[in-house]
């Protein structure tokens, strides 16, 4: 843990976190995490239909389009890595009582050997600054790292249609994605809901519409 503020469950606290541990590919796998179908459950009577095409075209835009028009590529199954991830911050703040975001971003060490994972939240609906968890993913590049991958989660909103798991970048989502694969390299950018989730490479980051 690299940085704590205030009671865990509530909101406005903010976390840090930093894990190490060795690639295997189970994290690229869809394996579950223990106690995961339980968040699936959930998922299935907050919302019902949690098919990924579905909120992205009751919620169109160039962005969503984008995504829902290359979904055969992009959108998959959440892999057990975004999986722990959404989990980390559903067992912060009950995600369908108070849906809230977080931030992480995935390195591979200079070896290939390792996995190196940031993780940043403010229990907010809304990541705002995401320069606590960026900052030091950047500076494990100039090292030698690369960084695979920025993970941002796109809760499921059952009393909002307009914010219910779509999974295609906002516009300073996109904005961050462009600048942050300028300055590191990052090679995709992975908006997930906690089932499905888009992976969208790098070459296609100038295609988004962006904060103007």
């Amino acid at each position: 843990m690299l940085m704590a503020e205030g009671e865990p469950h509530a909101a406005g606290s903010k976390l840090l976190q930093m894990w190490e541990f060795d690639d295997a590919p189970v994290f690229a796998s869809e394996a579950e995490p223990a106690g995961y179908e339980a968040f699936r459950r959930r998922a299935a009577a907050a919302v019902g239909d949690t098919d990924p095409l579905r909120p992205l075209r009751a919620n169109p835009g160039r962005n969503n389009d984008l995504v829902a028009r290359h979904a055969g590529a992009w959108v998959r199954p959440a892999t057990c890595l975004q999986k722990l991830l959404q989990k980390a911050q559903d067992d912060r703040i009950d995600t369908f009582a108070s849906p809230t975001e977080f931030m992480a971003f995935v390195l591979r060490s200079p070896d290939g050997a390792r996995l190196r994972v940031y993780f940043y939240t403010a229990n907010f609906d809304g990541i705002g600054r995401v320069g606590p968890a960026a900052e030091p993913a950047a500076r494990d590049h100039a090292a030698g790292w690369t960084v695979l991958a920025g993970v941002h989660n796109h809760n499921f909103h059952p009393h909002d249609p307009t914010l219910n798991g779509a999974v295609g970048p906002s516009l300073p989502d996109a904005q961050f994605n462009l600048r942050f694969h300028a300055q590191t390299g990052m090679a995709e950018a992975w908006i997930t809901n906690g089932l499905h989730t888009a992976q969208i490479p790098a070459a296609a980051f100038p295609l988004f519409e962006q904060t103007p």
